[in-house]
Order: C-alpha cells, then structure tokens, then sequence
C-alpha cells in the first residue's frame, strides 16, 4: 500500500513537472541555448583558438545574408549573439529585431573597429543590448509564445515551401495564408 501510495505521488509530481515545462518550454529553451553557446566559447578559449565561434556565426551569418566575420570580431559578435539567445528564444525580442540589432552591431563593428579592438566586455554588451530594447520599446508580444519545440523539430505552422507554392500556383490552386 505504502508504495503504491509513493508511486502516484511520484506520477503525480512528474505530471506536474511535465505540463510546467511544456508551459515554459521557450525559457528552457532559451536557457538551454545559452548554455551549449557559453560551452563552444568556453572550449574555444580553452582551446585559445575561435574555431568553434567562427563556425557558429559563419551560418548566423549564411542567414542574414552576410560575409562571414572578420578573426577580430568574432568574440564579440559572438558575445551579443549569446546575450540575444535567451530574449530571442522567450520571445520577448523577435527574430526581426534580433537580426537588426545583431546586423547594426556587426555593420558597426565593421565600419569603426574592423579589427575589433578594442573589445567590448559583456557588461558593456549587455548594456547596449539594454539601451536598444529601451529606445526602441522592443516588448513581448502576448500572442508570441517564443520558441517551442515543434519549431526546433522543423515543423513550421503556417508556412510553405518554395515548390509548394510554384506547384499551387501552376494547378492554379489558392494557398490558405491565415
């Protein structure tokens, strides 16, 4: 009886950690990207080389549709994309606006310290990344979720692929955009 008893205590508790996670499965998202990008960095510096880094950014990079960064800026821009990841994952800055601000800092960089020196430290990071939520009043939207699972597995919700739409659009067929 006694361990019947232990053992819906523990069903129960599982299912209550189980719908709180699945509740705020983007914060643990988040905090989970933050991590794996903290421990590239920290295998990278332990390394003493940007391999990992520059890896990682040459495909933010490939995304925005820019060159890949320059040796001495990778730290940094790696810095802000790491501070970005948690805010971008809970939602409460849009992919858009994270690409804006992440494309200014690079263009930025580029432009008036291409060797990136010197460095920006995070604190001085984080408080640009502050400034620029304040100025230009980036809030969560409520209707946002952030990122969930099903967009980590590759299943877009509303979304079509190039040849879906060619294939539509030569059967003359219309696509639902809701």
């Amino acid at each position: 009886m006694r361990r019947r008893r232990l053992l819906v205590a523990a069903l129960v508790l599982a299912s209550v950690a189980g719908v709180l996670a699945w509740r705020d499965q983007s914060q643990l998202i988040g905090l989970g990207g933050r991590w794996y990008l903290e421990r590239i960095a920290a295998r990278d510096a332990a390394a003493g080389e940007i391999v990992r880094r520059r890896a990682v950014l040459a495909r933010v990079h490939a995304m925005l549709l820019m060159p890949p960064p320059s040796s001495g800026t990778v730290e940094e821009l790696y810095d802000l994309a790491t501070l970005l990841a948690y805010p971008v994952a809970t939602g409460a800055i849009s992919l858009g606006w994270a690409s804006y601000l992440y494309t200014g800092h690079a263009r930025d960089l580029a432009r008036d310290r291409p060797d990136g020196t010197p460095r920006r430290t995070e604190e001085e990071l984080r408080a640009e990344l502050a400034g620029s939520v304040d100025f230009f009043a980036l809030r969560k939207r409520p209707d946002v979720a952030g990122i969930r699972l099903r967009d980590l597995a590759g299943r877009p919700g509303n979304s079509y692929t190039v040849e879906e739409i060619e294939r539509a659009a030569r059967a003359g067929r219309r696509l639902d955009l809701r």
